[in-house]
């Protein structure tokens, strides 16, 4: 017993000392055990001015944005802990920026306050980079490799090249070239987009689309285990389908036709009165502009604009 009673002292001593180093560090900040000692895990931020670019590569796991400005600027934030596990680089070299390095997750012993542990499981969710490029700049090619996270603001970008992983974003960007989205396992978010062509694949994740633009009639967006919703978009025709998921079609101005089929899911649309409107499905009720239809119905089959809507295990409601 006076065994125990020693050890349980001097643990009790121990995480004293380590508190009193916490808070001689600028106050009670989380200490972790790094390279053989301990050390005050923080927040820090590395800002570095590289020449000129026009081609970007990602090629790490923290989150990416890359947006507009006035000077080429990468700003880097990391938890100190993560700064020196995983370090980011930022070179440039035949106007291409390739930004490599840095990981969000975090496997380390903590002592925060009075409480201590193994953190397994703990994300550095303040780490993230943000690349800024000249205003007047076209971003000739950003190339995906290893990413989690990568966002496009206010951009025009000729092409996306590579595959992707976590959430692909794109917010008020003009791409000059079909946009392929076809290689990776992520959610896809386009707002105010502008391409000719779309292709979105995605294993598990879902499309959300908004107040885009997209000419062509090969549109493509295809999601395995996900949501697709596509409104308020301009587009000449698209190829809608989930395995295992719910379609929401709503509101676009389409020049050509739209199809949509999931295999176990519901399909909600609004669409224009004077559109076509087919609907199918083998285990589900239909609502076709607020009355009950029997699966096969086609409203308006020489109608310009048709809609193709089918499940194999869900309803269908169009308005």
């Amino acid at each position: 017993m006076k065994r125990w009673n020693m050890i349980s002292l001097v643990a009790i001593v121990v995480g004293l000392i380590l508190v009193i180093l916490g808070v001689g560090h600028h106050g009670v900040k989380a200490l972790t055990w790094n390279n053989g000692g301990f050390q005050v895990d923080e927040r820090r931020q590395t800002v570095v001015h590289p020449g000129a670019f026009d081609k970007v590569v990602v090629n790490t796991k923290l989150p990416v944005t890359i947006k507009p400005g006035n000077v080429n600027q990468i700003t880097i934030q990391q938890h100190s802990v993560n700064q020196k596990k995983h370090p980011v680089t930022a070179k440039v070299a035949n106007h291409t920026l390739t930004v490599a390095g840095g990981d969000n997750r975090q496997n380390i012993f903590r002592i925060h306050g009075f409480s201590m542990g193994w953190s397994d499981d703990a994300y550095d969710t303040s780490g993230k980079i943000t690349i800024v490029v000249p205003k007047a700049t076209t971003v000739k090619t950003v190339t995906l490799q290893r990413n989690w996270i990568v966002r496009l603001e206010d951009l025009t970008v000729k092409k996306v090249t590579g595959s992707h992983s976590g959430s692909f974003q794109a917010k008020n960007v003009t791409f000059s070239q079909p946009l392929d989205l076809s290689r990776g396992d992520v959610d896809i978010y386009l707002t105010n987009v502008t391409t000719p062509r779309v292709t979105a694949k995605t294993g598990d994740g879902d499309i959300v689309i908004r107040q885009s633009h997209f000419k062509q009639t090969s549109n493509v967006l295809h999601t395995a285990d996900g949501d697709v919703s596509v409104k308020n978009t301009h587009l000449g025709g698209a190829d809608v389908a989930s395995n295992d998921g719910d379609l929401h079609i709503g509101h676009n101005q389409v020049t050509r036709s739209v199809k949509a089929h999931t295999d176990d899911g519901d399909v909600y649309s609004i669409v224009s009165d004077t559109a076509g409107v087919s609907v199918q499905t083998n285990d589900g009720d239909i609502q076709l502009m607020g009355r009950s239809r029997r699966s096969g119905t086609h409203l308006r089959p020489n109608a310009k604009v048709q809609y193709a809507f089918s499940t194999d295990d869900g309803d269908i409601t169009v308005r």
